[in-house]
């Protein structure tokens, strides 16, 4: 039987460039969706994120170097024949000298080559392992301080086809790729779990590109986001009806009419209802548990086509790439718009002024002509007695029921500019009006579902971002129909309270622990350890108490070598013996004990 692997990066808080918003809980919610829903073991996904939880003492936090390690493991030792991975990657893309990078979390935009993660590089990687399918999910955010008009992702474009390694982007070459706050979530992220949850079991790569084709510039105009269209690279073309979600059962769900198309805002579903958490617990020397899984060995060992058409699959023509702007690779038969196509929206827009123009020269001279008789004829007559009042002014006519209901909806939809929680229940209150039997009823309950999941959408990225009191209060704002998404907050309600007061618990205990520490004392480092330490995985704050643990580690690490240096060997090694097992510092404290021992028995 195949194994699913997963490789998910998330950077937010980058060293060199502007953060981020939602990078970190893009890569979270995919981890979260293909182990709770889609059926990967947790053992084998891997998560790189700012605050990912350490690996049997070694870091996934998304540096340059961690990355390139964790990903020689996976393709090196991992994956197995028959197998197949996904590597997905939220954060900022470069380009130097013509070659694409990722940029790590130390990524630095003055030594681009130097400090990022070459794509060349990893394509390689992944086409030399046993995988049977490898699957690139790339939302590459442009860095337009440094690098503007820079064309990231046209040598990606070009490796994906030369190695034949389907790749989805983001967005188009000339386009950039949008977050949005009230999803909590980049828009191709949000479109990429809808589409995998909508779609449901035996997905191909012909699937996914067609429904990402039509629900990003959807999700774009729903958030007020410039238009963004996804890149898909598929060579040869007959890989398009690929399986990329093979045999793991995911039910199709049935969806609402969104834009003349039958589907489910189901971004939230896919990550709400996926309450697993990567808790990386060292098991035994050189494995550790991820979740509920079995075991993954510790990667630090030292043993270490095209383009879809939009119609049919076609074999593609030789085609040399042109250079467009914002990164990626376009020619007429690999990008879904293409300066072709605005030349032929040109010259049609232009054939329509022109006749436009000749029509309303001709409506004007017909008036002219017939206009003054009619206005004779009209100017006696009284008006009818129906639109008469007693004193004898027109009377307004009364609105029918349809105009009523649409002016309901509209100032609904005047509110959702804002894209407030609240606005969106204004707005809920407004379409609640139009009454069952009355015109417009079936797409003011349309609306209101789209706006409930909305507002479902938003709590559940604020949980995800640990603001629990924040999403409790958002997910408070979803009425009671439509039901099931009523019932999904009222769930998500209980649970986000109590893992709310989790969290308060826990950052009570962490902030006991740095009460303890005092500069220069090595064993108030060591008590704060022990006591960030209860801290259980898998709770909100663990995370961040691990972090401290590693930097607290380190520092005690320090002060030895500082009195070491001093010439004290003693005190050096009994600080050094404060540093507690499995922790960052704890191999090389134990070699600079047997240093600084040597070294006393030469003098």
């Amino acid at each position: 039987m195949s194994n699913h692997w997963l490789m998910a990066i998330g950077i937010n808080q980058y060293q060199y460039f502007k953060p981020l918003g939602y990078a970190q809980a893009d890569a979270q919610a995919l981890w979260n969706f293909l182990v709770s829903k889609a059926g990967f073991m947790p053992d084998r996904c891997l998560l790189l994120t700012d605050t990912s939880p350490f690996v049997e003492g070694q870091s996934t936090y998304p540096t340059g170097e961690n990355i390139k390690l964790w990903m020689d493991w996976l393709c090196r030792e991992a994956i197995q024949p028959g197998d197949l991975v996904w590597l997905f990657f939220s954060g900022y893309g470069v380009k130097s000298d013509g070659q694409d990078y990722l940029m790590p979390i130390d990524g630095n935009a003055a030594d681009m080559a130097g400090t990022g993660v070459a794509m060349r590089s990893l394509y390689e990687s992944l086409k030399t392992s046993k995988a049977t399918m490898q699957l690139v999910l790339l939302d590459m955010n442009r860095d337009r301080e440094n690098q503007p008009g820079t064309q990231v992702g046209s040598q990606t474009v070009e490796l994906a086809r030369e190695l034949e390694i389907p790749t989805i982007l983001s967005c188009q070459p000339n386009q950039l790729s949008h977050e949005a706050s009230d999803l909590q979530h980049g828009l191709f992220t949000a479109a990429l779990l809808e589409g995998l949850r909508t779609e449901g079991a035996d997905m191909s790569l012909a699937t996914l590109k067609r429904y990402l084709s039509e629900r990003l510039p959807e999700l774009c105009e729903l958030h007020w986001r410039p238009r963004q269209e996804p890149v898909v690279v598929v060579h040869p073309p007959g890989k398009s009806h690929q399986v990329i979600l093979p045999e793991l059962g995911i039910p199709v769900t049935s969806g609402y009419h969104v834009g003349g198309a039958e589907r489910k805002t189901l971004a939230a579903d896919a990550v709400g209802s996926a309450t697993v958490t990567p808790t990386l617990v060292a098991k035994e020397q050189h494995t550790q548990t991820v979740g509920s899984g079995s075991s993954i060995r510790n990667p630090f060992d030292g043993n270490l086509d095209d383009i879809e058409p939009r119609s049919n699959w076609q074999e593609e023509p030789a085609v040399t790439p042109t250079e467009t702007t914002n990164g990626h690779s376009a020619s007429s038969t690999n990008i879904i718009h293409t300066e072709e196509d605005d030349d032929d929206d040109g010259a049609f827009w232009q054939q329509m002024l022109l006749w436009g123009g000749g029509l309303l020269l001709l409506v004007l001279l017909l008036m002219s002509l017939f206009g003054r008789p009619w206005r004779q004829q009209t100017a006696g007559r009284q008006p009818s007695p129906a639109l008469s009042n007693k004193s004898g002014s027109v009377a307004a006519k009364p609105k029918t029921q349809q105009q009523i209901n649409q002016e309901r909806l509209d100032k609904a939809q005047i509110l959702l500019q804002n894209n407030q929680v609240s606005q969106y229940s204004q707005a809920i209150v407004l379409a609640s009006q139009i009454k069952s039997g009355q015109p417009l009823y079936a797409q003011a309950q349309d609306s209101i579902e789209r706006w409930s999941q909305t507002i479902l959408d938003t709590a559940q990225g604020r949980a995800n971002l640990g603001n629990f009191s924040g999403a409790i209060a958002a997910a408070n704002l979803v009425p009671k129909d439509p039901q099931p998404i009523y019932a999904q907050a009222q769930k998500s309600i209980k649970q986000w309270n109590v893992v709310s007061k989790k969290q308060q618990a826990n950052k009570a205990l962490l902030q006991t622990a740095k009460g303890l520490i005092k500069p220069e004392q090595a064993s108030s480092y060591n008590k704060a350890i022990d006591i960030a330490r209860k801290i259980p995985a898998g709770q909100p704050v663990y995370a961040e108490a691990q972090k401290s643990i590693a930097q607290w580690s380190q520092t005690i690490l320090q002060l030895a070598q500082k009195r070491a240096s001093q010439g004290n060997f003693n005190v050096a090694i009994d600080t050094a013996s404060l540093v507690p097992k499995n922790t960052p510092a704890y191999p090389k404290s134990r070699q600079a004990i047997a240093q600084w021992k040597r070294q006393q028995q030469k003098k």
